[in-house]
């Protein structure tokens, strides 16, 4: 991503609330990526879409990588009491479990969605098989960022967290 598209990310983000909703594409890898802040309830620093941009990269590099304790180490947690914690051991394992059932051969990322503090999305395309003809065999991968303080936070989408199953976001 140049310089170019990070400015326009960010007066996009700095835009959006004056005007309630707003969809920006860039160029990556090919495909098209969606900035999507649909009815904001949050104020968006320049510096948000980057930095949601930049973690969600990281860990899904990690996955393609095969390295499944480093993507975990990024992954948060929303306590019912909405504390947010680093991933229940129990969680880890089933996700690793799927990270391993699914590897990620290659990704696209597909949105970024901003609606709440606690309602974020971003979505990846990843390919997780190829067969000797060459044809992928895709599925999505959910990420839900939280920001709290300031402060960013992955965590994945699950119904068996606090905010799991209670996304405003259409996918």
């Amino acid at each position: 991503m140049n310089y170019k598209h990070l400015r326009i990310l960010a007066l996009a983000a700095i835009a959006v609330p004056l005007c309630l909703c707003s969809c920006i594409g860039e160029k990556k890898d090919g495909g098209q990526t969606t900035v999507d802040i649909n009815l904001p309830t949050m104020t968006l620093d320049s510096q948000d879409t980057i930095i949601v941009d930049q973690l969600s990269t990281e860990f899904i590099e990690h996955l393609k990588n095969q390295e499944y304790n480093d993507a975990i180490a990024m992954l948060y947690y929303l306590d019912p009491d909405s504390s947010i914690v680093p991933m229940p051991r129990n969680l880890a394992i089933r996700q690793e479990q799927i990270f391993r059932t699914f590897p990620v051969l290659d990704y696209r990322c597909e949105s970024i969605r901003f609606r709440t503090e606690t309602d974020c999305q971003v979505k990846f395309n990843i390919v997780f098989s190829r067969n000797a003809e060459g044809k992928d065999y895709t599925t999505s991968l959910y990420l839900q960022p939280i920001r709290r303080d300031g402060q960013w936070y992955l965590t994945v989408r699950d119904s068996s967290s606090p905010n799991g199953s209670a996304s405003q976001i259409e996918n």
